[in-house]
């Protein structure tokens, strides 16, 4: 993984907050008491950032839960957030010592299982003229069947959905323009040429690099975090289940390295479907985008000819909240796996 750091943001006042928070829900217009819940513990959060300011980890730590507030992925998660800080008994030195331990929680649970846990099992397994053997023994009904548990069929049917192309720049699948010149006259695949990956949006909490390190109770934490924070179904959508077609996306190489990194992500448009803003993070953001060919936004080319289920916006959505406040908190700068926000 690329080695790099975050700007860091500090958390943005009452108002600017409540302007975004209503901006990033629409549903808080007409729930004012969810709207004040939520503005009365982001202001105590406020608080603990203030009296952090002397130390750099305490502040990233609030800055964490700051900014899963901002930009939860879903209302059920913010609520169910919300609702967890609200129930903290005692003072303002409580909820701040509260509000670390949360902090180091969601860096653990959340953020760093992103980074390290992207599993290899999808990969290029092209050679030469044997691609795509898979092809003339695969129905449409087995390809389905067997995606969601095994990384050959996941990347076949991601490539038959995407158009052979990555999402974000387009790029015409290397393999299938190289080995399946049917494929090439067929589908007019013109323009850029590169080399793309299926890569799971959601990454694998059952998968463990580092399997020495009691990974089952490692996992079980990382399950249990969504469990209580709004999202209890994704143990049944994912656990065992990672290649399921809603979890993968085809995307260029270069572009799965900068999701892994969290250096990228997909944000979902409110009301406008398969429409994407396109973020990227770093201080050479800009640069990237131009030099990579990122676009700001990006509806996805889908084949339609086919019956595959769709990328899940949830998931982008659990992406893009991991990207914003990995980056805005300052985290990513102890995005290591031997790194922690201890003293």
């Amino acid at each position: 993984m690329a080695q790099w750091s975050s700007e860091a943001c500090p958390l943005p006042d009452e108002q600017t907050a409540r302007d975004h928070l209503l901006q990033e829900f629409p549903c808080l217009q007409k729930r004012d008491d969810v709207l004040q819940n939520v503005m009365g513990v982001y202001t105590k959060v406020l608080q603990a950032e203030r009296g952090a300011e002397e130390d750099r980890l305490d502040l990233v730590r609030t800055r964490l839960v700051g900014y899963f507030i901002l930009y939860s992925p879903t209302p059920k998660a913010l609520v169910a957030f919300v609702d967890e800080l609200r129930s903290i008994a005692g003072g303002a030195e409580a909820f701040k010592h509260s509000c670390y331990r949360l902090g180091d929680e969601v860096l653990e649970q959340f953020v760093r299982p992103f980074r390290v846990r992207r599993c290899d099992q999808i990969t290029r397994t092209v050679v030469g003229t044997d691609y795509p053997s898979i092809l003339v023994k695969t129905n449409m009904k087995e390809l389905l069947e067997e995606a969601p548990h095994d990384a050959s069929y996941a990347r076949l049917a991601a490539l038959f959905r995407d158009c052979y192309r990555c999402q974000v720049t387009r790029t015409v699948d290397y393999d299938t323009f190289t080995y399946k010149p049917q494929d090439r006259e067929r589908k007019h695949l013109d323009g850029r040429v590169g080399i793309t990956e299926p890569r799971h949006i959601i990454p694998d909490f059952d998968y463990d690099p580092c399997p020495w390190k009691d990974s089952p109770l490692r996992n079980e934490l990382q399950w249990k975090f969504w469990e209580r924070f709004g999202h209890p179904e994704l143990r049944g959508e994912l656990s065992g289940r990672i290649h399921r077609p809603e979890n993968v996306v085809t995307l260029r190489l270069d572009i799965c390295e900068m999701v892994d990194d969290l250096q990228l992500c997909l944000k979902p448009v409110q009301g406008k479907i398969g429409t994407f803003d396109i973020f990227v993070f770093g201080r050479n953001a800009t640069r990237l985008k131009e030099v990579r060919g990122i676009p700001d936004r990006r509806t996805f080319h889908l084949n339609a000819a086919v019956d595959i289920p769709k990328p899940e916006l949830k998931y982008f959505r659990i992406l893009a909240t991991c990207c914003f406040i990995a980056n805005l908190s300052g985290a990513m700068e102890y995005n290591d796996v031997d790194s922690h926000l201890v003293e």
